[in-house]
């Protein structure tokens, strides 16, 4: 038998009709080809195993088996192994590159992870348990370019799963909060203004705050206090029925075109403030003319100050006709009506959004519209 193999399958060197030194070994099977040294009729030394699909494995061989130092490249998946086998199997310190150049690097036991360390493409590292080649138990995912931990906490077959900490920079962070498959419990939440989203604004020459809550989307519909950081923007803005390219579309089959602030002319008048954020440089937003921002804290924002004289609200006043002396006896009456009339009111529209950038769980809050009513006594004036 072993002559046959010799005649027919082998080339290389022999010693006592064995083959011993380098040699290239052609299996019955056509799939397998080896390429490297002998001892004694064995693979022995270093060599190279070659897989008719691409693959191969290029290391030490110990008496015909695959044990030593080596590199595995597996071809249906591009992933690519180098480190420790053990009669064929990753199995000890290695570094296992995927084909989408994830990378984990640590120890294996009988081709599974069991050290805590993986690094990803995207820049972020693993650090934690792992069950079956999955993130499993706790552990902390990293962005290493950036050097602050993206999640802390608990996992399950690889996702975030049950309390955790979630942070986008020093931003925005979820905090010691429940987490089932990478997402919040209640995920999506929700924007509410004042408890109610229906409700109206009414707005006068007294300071106001306007309140708004991120609420779960449970049936409890609850204050979501472990959500921090998240940037929320104010605007005002006017119904139009003559629409420009400036102009928002709504959902309700309206635009609105945007209203600036108003800029006050005494320095020590007071107006509200711009909340800041480190999450903004407003000198490269536009200035943000037409906005105000803040950011909420512990699931709420608030927006403290606004009256009427906030943003720059134009009102359209009635103007009475000429009136010929003949006729100011017959109209006198009408006139005392017409300078009681208040002003021409236009409908305007609050726009609430959340602008939190980068975006946590790569979807912003839904858009708030609420209708605002303005006090005019002294605008008639």
């Amino acid at each position: 038998m072993v002559g046959v193999e010799l005649k027919g399958a082998f080339r290389g060197e022999t010693r006592r009709s064995l083959r011993s030194g380098f040699g290239v070994y052609q299996y019955s099977n056509p799939y397998f080809r080896y390429e490297g040294t002998w001892h004694e009729g064995k693979k022995h030394g270093f060599g190279k195993l070659i897989f008719a699909d691409g693959s191969y494995y290029q290391g030490e061989f110990t008496h015909n088996e695959i044990i030593g130092q080596g590199t595995r490249y597996f071809a249906a998946t591009r992933n690519t192994y180098t480190g420790h086998f053990y009669y064929g199997e990753m199995d000890g310190h290695g570094r296992l590159r995927m084909g989408n150049d994830d990378c984990y690097e640590g120890d294996f036991k009988s081709n599974h992870f069991e050290g805590e360390e993986q690094s990803y493409v995207d820049g972020s590292r693993y650090s934690g348990d792992w069950v079956a080649d999955k993130r499993h138990g706790f552990g902390k995912l990293i962005d290493i370019q950036e050097g602050f931990v993206i999640y802390a906490g608990s996992w399950k077959n690889d996702l975030m799963y049950g309390e955790g900490t979630y942070s986008i920079g020093e931003t925005y962070a979820y905090r010691n909060g429940m987490i089932v498959n990478n997402y919040p419990v209640g995920w999506p939440f929700q924007l509410c203004v004042n408890e109610n989203q229906t409700s109206t604004i009414e707005l006068t020459e007294e300071p106001t705050v306007i309140t708004v809550d991120i609420i779960n989307t449970l049936e409890n519909a609850s204050r979501v206090e472990a959500d921090c950081g998240r940037l929320i923007r104010l605007r005002c803005g006017q119904k139009t029925d003559q629409p420009t390219s400036d102009s928002l579309p709504t959902p309700f089959g309206y635009h609105v075109n945007l209203i600036p602030r108003t800029i006050r002319s005494s320095p020590s008048e007071e107006q509200p403030e711009i909340a800041s954020n480190d999450q903004t440089d407003i000198s490269e937003r536009k200035h943000f003319q037409d906005s105000m921002l803040t950011a909420a804290d512990t699931g709420r924002a608030q927006f403290v100050g606004i009256n009427i004289d906030t943003f720059t609200i134009k009102l359209a006043s009635s103007t009475a006709a000429p009136v010929s002396p003949a006729s100011t006896q017959t109209t006198s009456s009408k006139n005392t009506r017409r300078k009681a009339e208040k002003p021409t009111m236009p409908s305007f529209v609050f726009i609430i959004d959340d602008i939190t950038d980068p975006v946590p769980f790569n979807k912003s809050l839904d858009t708030v519209y609420l209708p605002v009513n303005f006090s005019v006594t002294h605008l008639a004036q």
